[in-house]
């Protein structure tokens, strides 16, 4: 059983682009965002996943705007809370007393 925290690792074999390497290790160089060059690709890897995760998410938003069922269901549900939502807007229009009050000065003997 792998112990908490620990990063497991699995080498691979990845063939660059000259040029591209060439950037990527002056990149490491000159920086101090990665400590070596497989710690610079790790970074850059990740990077990429959970951008391309962000964007299955944005999609599958984006496709809820085209979804009848799922635009009935939202305003059925914005309906059920209108009440609530008014009571708690109108609670945030009274002016709020003051968080600290100032006790009268008084003269030192």
């Amino acid at each position: 059983m792998p112990v908490a925290g620990k990063k497991q690792y699995q080498s691979t074999t990845v063939r660059l682009p000259k040029k591209v390497y060439e950037k990527a290790k002056t990149v490491v160089s000159r920086t101090e965002g990665a400590s070596s060059f497989n710690e610079f690709v790790v970074q850059a890897i990740e990077e990429k996943v959970r951008r391309l995760a962000e964007a299955e998410i944005d999609a599958a938003f984006a496709q809820m705007a085209h979804d009848p069922n799922y635009q009935h269901d939202s305003i059925a549900l914005a309906k059920e809370f209108e009440l609530s939502d008014w009571e708690a807007l109108r609670s945030t229009d009274s002016p709020h007393e003051p968080s600290h009050i100032h006790a009268p000065k008084t003269r030192s003997r």
